[in-house]
């Protein structure tokens, strides 16, 4: 019986190196991950990214509210100063 034990005592050994292992290897990552995403300041890089993307989009979006707004200008102008260039033949 004791050759049995000694197998199964090695092979729990075996496998729980190998376990503690990965976990620490895991966790080594996981660490060197969260640091190469950080700023100088320790500030976490994609929530500072998040906060730019979102000036950003609100930037654009207001730009795209004054081109609207100048398009429909340049529209109503065009349409007071120049005389249509088709009419309906119900209208002339």
């Amino acid at each position: 019986m004791r050759p049995l034990s000694d197998a199964v005592i090695a092979a729990l050994i075996g496998a729980t190196s190998s376990v503690i292992g990965s976990v620490l290897t895991y966790l080594v990552g996981i660490r060197a991950v969260r640091r190469s995403v950080r700023t100088s300041t320790g500030v976490p890089l994609g929530s500072l990214l998040e906060s730019r993307l979102d000036r950003v989009e609100q930037r654009l979006d207001g730009m795209e509210r004054s081109i609207g707004d100048v398009r429909e200008w340049l529209a109503f102008r065009e349409g007071r100063e120049r005389p249509p260039i088709w009419t309906p033949r119900s209208l002339s």
